[in-house]
Protein backbone atom coordinates (compact mmCIF):
# COMPACT_ATOMS: atom_id res chain seq x y z
CA UNK A 1 0.00 0.00 0.00
CA UNK A 2 1.05 3.86 -1.21
CA UNK A 3 1.56 5.72 2.24
CA UNK A 4 1.40 9.43 2.03
CA UNK A 5 2.42 12.38 4.77
CA UNK A 6 -0.59 12.81 7.40
CA UNK A 7 -1.76 16.02 5.12
CA UNK A 8 -4.65 18.04 5.84
CA UNK A 9 -7.86 16.61 3.67
CA UNK A 10 -7.78 17.84 0.35
CA UNK A 11 -9.51 21.68 -0.37
CA UNK A 12 -12.04 21.74 -3.02
CA UNK A 13 -13.69 25.17 -3.68
CA UNK A 14 -16.61 24.30 -5.27
CA UNK A 15 -18.27 21.75 -2.94
CA UNK A 16 -18.56 21.52 1.02
CA UNK A 17 -15.78 19.64 3.06
CA UNK A 18 -18.46 17.20 4.33
CA UNK A 19 -19.03 15.63 0.28
CA UNK A 20 -15.08 15.77 0.03
CA UNK A 21 -14.86 14.09 3.33
CA UNK A 22 -17.23 11.39 2.44
CA UNK A 23 -15.56 10.82 -0.71
CA UNK A 24 -12.22 10.53 0.62
CA UNK A 25 -12.81 8.10 3.40
CA UNK A 26 -14.71 5.85 0.61
CA UNK A 27 -11.91 5.99 -1.20
CA UNK A 28 -9.48 5.00 1.13
CA UNK A 29 -11.63 2.08 2.09
CA UNK A 30 -11.73 0.93 -1.46
CA UNK A 31 -8.33 1.11 -2.89
CA UNK A 32 -6.23 1.36 0.76
CA UNK A 33 -4.02 4.31 -0.29
CA UNK A 34 -4.35 7.71 0.74
CA UNK A 35 -2.53 9.13 -2.52
CA UNK A 36 -4.44 6.87 -4.85
CA UNK A 37 -7.92 8.10 -2.32
CA UNK A 38 -6.78 12.13 -2.51
CA UNK A 39 -6.55 11.35 -6.78
CA UNK A 40 -9.53 9.73 -7.14
CA UNK A 41 -11.78 12.00 -4.67
CA UNK A 42 -10.08 15.49 -7.01
CA UNK A 43 -10.70 13.75 -10.05
CA UNK A 44 -14.65 12.74 -9.50
CA UNK A 45 -15.15 16.41 -7.76
CA UNK A 46 -13.55 17.41 -11.19
CA UNK A 47 -16.39 15.72 -13.25
CA UNK A 48 -18.84 16.40 -11.08
CA UNK A 49 -18.00 20.09 -11.98
CA UNK A 50 -17.97 19.40 -15.31
CA UNK A 51 -21.24 17.74 -15.92
CA UNK A 52 -23.24 19.85 -14.10
CA UNK A 53 -21.28 22.77 -16.26
CA UNK A 54 -22.13 20.81 -19.25
CA UNK A 55 -26.27 19.46 -18.51
CA UNK A 56 -27.07 21.91 -15.67
CA UNK A 57 -29.64 20.23 -13.21
CA UNK A 58 -28.60 16.70 -14.66
CA UNK A 59 -27.20 15.94 -11.07
CA UNK A 60 -30.19 15.60 -8.42
CA UNK A 61 -28.12 13.47 -5.76
CA UNK A 62 -24.47 15.10 -5.60
CA UNK A 63 -23.26 12.45 -3.16
CA UNK A 64 -25.01 9.60 -5.00
CA UNK A 65 -23.58 10.89 -8.27
CA UNK A 66 -20.32 11.17 -6.80
CA UNK A 67 -19.68 7.87 -4.94
CA UNK A 68 -20.78 5.99 -8.04
CA UNK A 69 -18.39 7.73 -10.19
CA UNK A 70 -15.49 7.29 -7.31
CA UNK A 71 -16.51 3.66 -7.11
CA UNK A 72 -16.29 3.42 -11.04
CA UNK A 73 -13.03 5.05 -10.78
CA UNK A 74 -11.62 2.77 -7.74
CA UNK A 75 -12.75 -0.21 -9.77
CA UNK A 76 -10.56 0.58 -12.46
CA UNK A 77 -7.54 1.22 -10.47
CA UNK A 78 -8.20 -2.09 -8.47
CA UNK A 79 -7.84 -3.67 -11.88
CA UNK A 80 -4.86 -2.67 -12.62
CA UNK A 81 -2.87 -3.27 -9.96
CA UNK A 82 -0.76 -6.47 -9.43
CA UNK A 83 -2.13 -9.37 -7.43
CA UNK A 84 -1.70 -8.30 -3.62
CA UNK A 85 1.24 -10.63 -2.20
CA UNK A 86 0.07 -12.27 1.45
CA UNK A 87 2.10 -12.24 3.73
CA UNK A 88 3.71 -15.54 5.23
CA UNK A 89 1.57 -16.70 8.38
CA UNK A 90 -2.28 -16.74 9.47
CA UNK A 91 -4.06 -14.46 7.31
CA UNK A 92 -5.67 -11.26 9.23
CA UNK A 93 -9.24 -11.71 9.55
CA UNK A 94 -12.30 -9.51 10.29
CA UNK A 95 -14.76 -10.61 12.81
CA UNK A 96 -17.95 -9.78 10.73
CA UNK A 97 -20.32 -11.24 13.81
CA UNK A 98 -20.42 -7.94 15.20
CA UNK A 99 -21.53 -4.78 13.53
CA UNK A 100 -18.12 -2.88 12.34
CA UNK A 101 -18.14 0.68 13.37
CA UNK A 102 -20.16 3.16 11.42
CA UNK A 103 -18.23 5.04 9.29
CA UNK A 104 -17.82 8.91 10.35
CA UNK A 105 -15.75 10.95 7.73
CA UNK A 106 -16.31 13.94 10.03
CA UNK A 107 -13.52 12.14 12.38
CA UNK A 108 -11.64 11.01 9.58
CA UNK A 109 -10.25 14.68 8.48
CA UNK A 110 -6.38 14.01 8.46
CA UNK A 111 -4.39 10.67 7.62
CA UNK A 112 -3.73 9.58 10.68
CA UNK A 113 -7.10 9.92 11.88
CA UNK A 114 -8.61 8.20 8.66
CA UNK A 115 -5.94 4.94 9.03
CA UNK A 116 -6.81 4.86 12.35
CA UNK A 117 -10.57 4.88 11.88
CA UNK A 118 -10.09 2.23 9.30
CA UNK A 119 -7.61 0.18 11.38
CA UNK A 120 -4.87 -2.96 9.44
CA UNK A 121 -6.30 -5.72 10.11
CA UNK A 122 -9.61 -4.49 7.67
CA UNK A 123 -7.14 -2.60 5.03
CA UNK A 124 -4.92 -6.23 4.63
CA UNK A 125 -7.63 -7.91 4.56
CA UNK A 126 -9.60 -6.31 1.64
CA UNK A 127 -6.47 -6.45 0.27
CA UNK A 128 -7.32 -9.82 -0.50
CA UNK A 129 -9.99 -9.49 -2.66
CA UNK A 130 -10.78 -9.25 -6.03
CA UNK A 131 -11.93 -5.61 -7.21
CA UNK A 132 -15.69 -5.80 -7.52
CA UNK A 133 -15.26 -8.40 -4.17
CA UNK A 134 -14.42 -5.78 -2.82
CA UNK A 135 -16.21 -2.61 -4.05
CA UNK A 136 -19.19 -4.72 -3.49
CA UNK A 137 -18.49 -5.71 0.27
CA UNK A 138 -17.49 -2.22 1.05
CA UNK A 139 -20.07 0.06 -0.25
CA UNK A 140 -23.04 -2.65 0.84
CA UNK A 141 -21.18 -3.44 4.56
CA UNK A 142 -19.46 -0.44 5.15
CA UNK A 143 -21.73 2.06 3.39
CA UNK A 144 -25.15 0.25 3.75
CA UNK A 145 -25.52 0.75 0.37
CA UNK A 146 -28.53 -1.15 -0.70
CA UNK A 147 -27.72 -4.10 -4.04
CA UNK A 148 -29.54 -1.87 -6.72
CA UNK A 149 -27.26 0.94 -5.86
CA UNK A 150 -24.33 -1.16 -5.44
CA UNK A 151 -25.26 -2.75 -9.09
CA UNK A 152 -25.25 0.66 -10.51
CA UNK A 153 -22.02 1.65 -9.63
CA UNK A 154 -20.08 -1.60 -11.10
CA UNK A 155 -22.15 -2.79 -13.95
CA UNK A 156 -24.06 -5.76 -12.34
CA UNK A 157 -27.56 -6.23 -11.77
CA UNK A 158 -28.77 -6.62 -7.79
CA UNK A 159 -28.20 -10.50 -7.72
CA UNK A 160 -24.89 -10.62 -8.93
CA UNK A 161 -24.09 -7.63 -6.92
CA UNK A 162 -25.47 -9.29 -3.58
CA UNK A 163 -23.21 -12.53 -4.68
CA UNK A 164 -20.12 -10.26 -4.76
CA UNK A 165 -20.61 -8.57 -1.47
CA UNK A 166 -21.83 -12.32 -0.09
CA UNK A 167 -18.46 -13.71 -1.28
CA UNK A 168 -16.07 -10.40 -0.22
CA UNK A 169 -17.62 -11.09 3.56
CA UNK A 170 -16.96 -14.33 3.30
CA UNK A 171 -13.47 -14.26 2.21
CA UNK A 172 -13.09 -10.99 5.29
CA UNK A 173 -14.05 -12.81 7.81
CA UNK A 174 -12.92 -16.54 6.99
CA UNK A 175 -9.13 -15.21 5.92
CA UNK A 176 -8.86 -16.92 2.38
CA UNK A 177 -10.14 -16.88 -0.83
CA UNK A 178 -10.50 -20.58 -1.15
CA UNK A 179 -12.34 -20.47 2.21
CA UNK A 180 -14.61 -17.88 0.78
CA UNK A 181 -15.30 -20.21 -2.65
CA UNK A 182 -16.38 -23.17 -0.19
CA UNK A 183 -18.68 -20.81 1.89
CA UNK A 184 -20.62 -18.94 -0.26
CA UNK A 185 -23.39 -19.96 -2.17
CA UNK A 186 -22.06 -22.76 -4.63
CA UNK A 187 -18.10 -22.90 -5.06
CA UNK A 188 -16.58 -21.95 -8.05
CA UNK A 189 -15.62 -25.51 -9.03
CA UNK A 190 -19.31 -26.00 -9.06
CA UNK A 191 -20.10 -23.08 -10.32
CA UNK A 192 -17.72 -23.59 -13.38
CA UNK A 193 -19.07 -27.13 -14.09
CA UNK A 194 -22.73 -25.85 -14.24
CA UNK A 195 -21.87 -22.71 -16.34
CA UNK A 196 -19.70 -25.29 -18.73
CA UNK A 197 -22.74 -27.36 -19.65
CA UNK A 198 -24.78 -24.68 -20.36
CA UNK A 199 -22.04 -23.07 -22.40
CA UNK A 200 -21.57 -26.59 -24.30
CA UNK A 201 -24.95 -27.19 -24.46
CA UNK A 202 -25.31 -23.86 -26.33
CA UNK A 203 -23.23 -24.23 -29.17
CA UNK A 204 -24.38 -27.70 -29.72
CA UNK A 205 -27.60 -26.14 -30.06
CA UNK A 206 -28.65 -28.99 -27.36
CA UNK A 207 -32.23 -27.09 -25.71
CA UNK A 208 -32.73 -30.03 -23.74
CA UNK A 209 -29.53 -30.12 -22.08
CA UNK A 210 -29.69 -26.58 -21.25
CA UNK A 211 -32.87 -26.55 -19.95
CA UNK A 212 -31.63 -29.11 -17.82
CA UNK A 213 -29.19 -26.62 -15.66
CA UNK A 214 -31.80 -24.33 -15.17
CA UNK A 215 -33.64 -23.72 -12.13
CA UNK A 216 -37.47 -24.14 -12.31
CA UNK A 217 -37.66 -20.15 -11.72
CA UNK A 218 -35.03 -19.16 -13.84
CA UNK A 219 -34.73 -15.96 -15.31
CA UNK A 220 -32.85 -13.90 -18.36
CA UNK A 221 -32.42 -10.05 -18.32
CA UNK A 222 -30.98 -7.77 -20.86
CA UNK A 223 -29.34 -4.39 -20.75
CA UNK A 224 -31.01 -1.61 -22.91
CA UNK A 225 -27.80 -2.79 -25.25
CA UNK A 226 -28.47 -6.62 -25.61
CA UNK A 227 -32.14 -6.08 -26.39
CA UNK A 228 -31.14 -3.78 -29.30
CA UNK A 229 -29.20 -7.16 -30.60
CA UNK A 230 -32.08 -9.18 -30.35
CA UNK A 231 -32.65 -9.97 -27.29
CA UNK A 232 -35.81 -10.12 -25.24
CA UNK A 233 -35.35 -7.57 -21.86
CA UNK A 234 -37.01 -10.35 -19.48
CA UNK A 235 -37.50 -13.92 -19.74
CA UNK A 236 -38.44 -16.52 -17.19
CA UNK A 237 -38.63 -20.31 -17.12
CA UNK A 238 -36.02 -23.56 -18.56
CA UNK A 239 -38.10 -23.59 -21.25
CA UNK A 240 -38.43 -20.32 -22.36
CA UNK A 241 -34.87 -19.04 -21.59
CA UNK A 242 -32.89 -21.94 -23.38
CA UNK A 243 -34.99 -21.57 -26.48
CA UNK A 244 -33.86 -17.44 -26.41
CA UNK A 245 -30.37 -18.58 -25.78
CA UNK A 246 -30.45 -21.44 -28.26
CA UNK A 247 -32.21 -18.16 -30.64
CA UNK A 248 -29.90 -15.06 -30.16
CA UNK A 249 -26.52 -15.88 -27.99
CA UNK A 250 -25.73 -19.65 -28.98
CA UNK A 251 -22.06 -19.22 -30.40
CA UNK A 252 -20.82 -18.70 -27.03
CA UNK A 253 -17.26 -18.98 -25.09
CA UNK A 254 -16.35 -19.46 -22.13
CA UNK A 255 -14.21 -16.62 -19.74
CA UNK A 256 -13.73 -15.88 -16.17
CA UNK A 257 -15.75 -12.79 -14.79
CA UNK A 258 -14.70 -11.89 -11.38
CA UNK A 259 -12.93 -15.17 -10.95
CA UNK A 260 -15.89 -16.77 -11.82
CA UNK A 261 -17.56 -18.75 -14.74
CA UNK A 262 -19.38 -16.72 -17.48
CA UNK A 263 -19.52 -16.50 -21.16
CA UNK A 264 -18.77 -13.81 -24.07
CA UNK A 265 -20.60 -13.51 -27.35
CA UNK A 266 -18.76 -12.34 -30.32
CA UNK A 267 -19.23 -10.73 -33.46
CA UNK A 268 -16.13 -11.52 -35.08
CA UNK A 269 -13.04 -10.30 -32.76
CA UNK A 270 -15.41 -7.83 -31.08
CA UNK A 271 -16.72 -9.37 -27.98
CA UNK A 272 -20.25 -7.68 -28.01
CA UNK A 273 -22.04 -9.30 -24.87
CA UNK A 274 -21.07 -10.88 -21.75
CA UNK A 275 -23.70 -13.11 -20.27
CA UNK A 276 -23.17 -13.83 -16.67
CA UNK A 277 -24.97 -16.48 -14.41
CA UNK A 278 -25.48 -16.89 -11.17
CA UNK A 279 -25.84 -20.27 -9.71
CA UNK A 280 -27.18 -21.86 -6.60
CA UNK A 281 -27.51 -25.62 -5.99
CA UNK A 282 -26.00 -26.86 -9.07
CA UNK A 283 -28.41 -24.94 -10.96
CA UNK A 284 -28.49 -21.67 -13.22
CA UNK A 285 -30.93 -18.89 -10.85
CA UNK A 286 -30.01 -16.07 -13.12
CA UNK A 287 -28.70 -15.20 -16.58
CA UNK A 288 -27.37 -11.37 -17.35
CA UNK A 289 -26.90 -10.39 -20.89
CA UNK A 290 -25.20 -7.31 -20.64
CA UNK A 291 -24.17 -5.39 -23.92
CA UNK A 292 -23.55 -1.84 -23.24
CA UNK A 293 -20.01 -0.40 -23.78
CA UNK A 294 -19.93 1.61 -20.97
CA UNK A 295 -20.32 -1.25 -18.56
CA UNK A 296 -18.54 -3.67 -20.35
CA UNK A 297 -15.09 -1.57 -20.01
CA UNK A 298 -16.19 -2.39 -16.10
CA UNK A 299 -16.32 -6.39 -16.22
CA UNK A 300 -13.07 -8.34 -15.42
CA UNK A 301 -13.01 -10.86 -18.03
CA UNK A 302 -9.89 -13.01 -18.28
CA UNK A 303 -10.19 -16.14 -20.80
CA UNK A 304 -10.59 -19.45 -19.08
CA UNK A 305 -7.54 -21.68 -19.13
Amino acid sequence: MDHVGDAPLLEHDTYDEELSAHLRSLAFRLLGSLAAADEVTTLTLQQLAAQERSQPGSVIDERTWACTRLARLALGRLRGRRPATVAAGAPVTVDLDEPLDPVDPAREADAAALRSAVGPDLLAALERLAPAERVAFVLHDLYDWHFEDVAGAIGRTPVAARELAIRGRYAVSAGSDDEAAVGGSGSRARQLAVVGEVVAAARADDVDAMRAALHPQVRLRADGAAIDLGAEAIVEGPAAVAAHLAEHVADLRPVLLDGYAAAVWRDGAAERMVVGFTVEDALVHEIDLVADTAVLALLDLAPLD
